[in-house]
């Protein structure tokens, strides 16, 4: 005897369901609400966000190439440290409106920080660290030091 099976169990299946659910439920605050409150915070509440900035990492002549895109920070906002074997890159975005209209006057203020932790390749030279910040984009050029080669040992 031939058995069929007429349901093959999907395990992506319930997470549809649960997104269309949640897409149902949510669904007024618009399609991007991933990510972030669907509803706002009580009065007064901090709602800030840390974002992970994109980086391209590269190796060459002799320097490891860090690119990192930080959009809308201003170039005294950022911070870069090396700890260790480990590059730390931090920004901070603050940003105030205000609209004053005859009977009433509105204030908007947001605050997002940057932050990633990147582990190098490579023991870098600390202090000729070169960084440039250019259209968004932050540039950072780091000269490799040279490693002594490991001298192989024969036993005897």
């Amino acid at each position: 005897m031939v058995w069929r099976r007429r349901y093959i169990w999907d395990p992506f299946e319930e997470l549809r369901r649960m997104e269309e659910f949640v897409d149902r439920a949510f669904g007024e605050t618009g399609p991007d609400y991933f990510g972030r409150r669907a509803l706002p915070g009580a009065t007064g509440e901090e709602l800030a966000e840390t974002a992970a900035p994109y980086v391209d990492i590269k190796e060459k002549e002799g320097k490891i190439i860090v690119a990192a895109d930080i959009p809308g920070v201003e170039k005294g906002d950022i911070s870069i440290n090396i700890r260790g074997g480990t590059l730390e890159i931090s920004a901070e975005k603050k940003e105030e409106k205000e609209e004053e209209e005859e009977g009433y006057i509105r204030r908007e203020r947001s605050y997002r920080k940057f932050y990633r932790s990147i582990p190098l390749p490579t023991e870098v030279d600390k202090d000729n660290v070169d960084a440039t910040f250019e259209n968004g984009v932050l540039l950072i050029e780091m000269p490799k030091l040279a490693i002594e080669e490991v001298k192989k040992i024969e036993l005897k």
